[in-house]
């Protein structure tokens, strides 16, 4: 098989981020926490965090839904969505001890890019999040463009002036990808945010993950992120994004037959690598593994299907990995094929508007009739005869190269009623005939027809 190597375009920013999740914590329900009020306004979203072990309890038979959000208690939400799983160096922050739960969590946000300290030496583990934190670290999860979004309208919201520089790019991403869209007090970035008010934002953005090895056939509404290795997407749409979170790693992912209405967003899958086959398609890859190589290979089908419209991008990180890349089969040699026949029946078609109704007036044998030779060069010889006794309607007329009529004369005075008749049009060109068209045609004849049909 040969293939086109792809130099993608990159993509300038900085984040990623994942972890995996344990049996036990999945196996636990929102309803076997004593705070958990399944009446409440986040009974559903609470419930999908704890499901897809996202959320966990705090001790004590609690959940703890209106608590302030910490930092850590973020990042490590982050890092169980994605499946994220490789650590990094993070003693430069001095306020995180080895002996906290959350130390390894940092470790995973700060490898993957989510998460920066709130200083060189502090990261502030205990501190409730603030929105604006919260938006900024989402923003970098889902790889959204802040160039893209750079123009997006805050206008709306009377506290956007309360933005920090540095988040007001992932604030602009997060609402014009319409992720936000405020509080009733505008956006309130400086609030803190509970955990409940978090899993429901998380939850508007992925409601669906994929968990476990095997093939899916269902389409899906929203995104989608699927955080696990040898998964078989097939013959589905998925209407919105495809994530491959990093707990995908090294494994296989097959997309056979499958629609993407957003973006494919690459966190995980190796050199063993993510296959576009039989047609898959989607406008726009993302390419942002950071711990080691991910091909994305697409089949003739596929490419033939994306070529021309596709944006690709690769992260600085993952650029860094000299195997990463998205490869497209070549089809070079398909595409000029493709373009000689179309040339050829450019060339060669029949360019002509014949209308499929004519209105007479019993007895009188003019009607208006509006016939045009579209084609740039070539002459066409027409003929309309009834289908009855094949007897020609009218004289046959010839029309020259962008030429047209707009009245015929019937050989014979129509009666009441309608006549079916069949259009012949031949093309001559340098006086050779080289093809003929048919067409069906309809004389309606009447005592009185409306002025507009006539």
């Amino acid at each position: 098989m040969k293939h086109k190597r792809i130099l993608a375009l990159v993509l300038a920013v900085a984040a990623c981020f994942s972890l995996a999740v344990t049996a036990s914590a999945v196996d636990r329900k929102a309803a076997d926490f004593k705070d958990f009020d399944r009446n409440a306004w986040y009974a559903e979203a609470v419930s999908a965090a704890v499901d897809n072990g996202l959320l966990y309890g705090k001790g004590n038979g609690i959940i703890d839904p209106n608590g302030n959000l910490t930092r850590a208690e973020m990042a490590a939400i982050i890092n169980r969505a994605f499946g994220c799983y490789k650590v990094a160096d993070i003693s430069q922050y001095k306020d995180v001890s080895k002996s906290k739960w959350y130390y390894k969590d940092v470790q995973l946000a700060i490898q993957m890019g989510t998460y920066n300290g709130r200083s060189s030496v502090s990261m502030a583990p205990d501190a409730p999040i603030t929105r604006q934190e919260a938006m900024t670290v989402v923003a970098r999860a889902l790889q959204l463009d802040l160039d893209r979004y750079g123009n997006a309208d805050l206008s709306k919201f009377s506290d956007r002036v309360q933005i920090s520089d540095w988040a007001l790019p992932y604030v602009k991403a997060m609402v014009g990808a319409d992720y936000i869209h405020g509080r009733t007090s505008g956006l309130a970035p400086q609030d803190t945010i509970t955990r409940a008010e978090f899993a429901q934002i998380f939850y508007n953005i992925i409601k669906t993950y994929i968990t476990a090895p095997g093939t899916y056939e269902k389409d899906h509404e929203g995104n989608l992120l699927i955080r696990c290795a040898d998964v078989t997407l097939k013959d589905l749409t998925i209407d919105g994004d495809l994530i491959l979170g990093n707990g995908v790693a090294d494994g296989k992912i097959t997309l056979d037959h499958v629609t993407v209405t957003g973006r494919l967003v690459v966190w995980g899958g190796g050199t063993k690598a993510v296959y576009c086959n039989n047609g898959t398609n989607m406008p726009e890859i993302v390419v942002c593994r950071v711990d080691d190589a991910v091909k994305v290979y697409y089949d003739r089908e596929s490419t033939l299907a994306v070529i021309d419209t596709i944006e690709v991008k690769i992260t600085d990180r993952a650029k860094a990995f000299k195997e990463t890349e998205v490869i497209f089969y070549d089809v070079s040699g398909l595409r000029e094929a493709q373009k000689q026949l179309n040339a050829i029946v450019d060339d060669n078609q029949i360019a002509f508007t014949a209308p499929a109704h004519l209105y007479a007036l019993v007895g009188e044998t003019s009607v208006k009739a509006e016939f045009v030779n579209n084609s740039k060069s070539d002459s066409y010889t027409v003929e309309i005869r009834k289908n009855s006794d094949n007897a020609l309607l009218t004289d046959v007329f010839e029309l020259a190269a962008g030429k047209s009529v707009s009245t015929l004369e019937l050989l014979e005075a129509p009666m009441f009623g309608d006549v079916d008749c069949t259009v012949t049009v031949t093309a001559c060109r340098d006086g050779k005939e080289i093809g003929t068209l048919h067409t069906e045609l309809t004389l309606h004849a009447a005592y009185l027809w409306p002025e507009e049909v006539r």
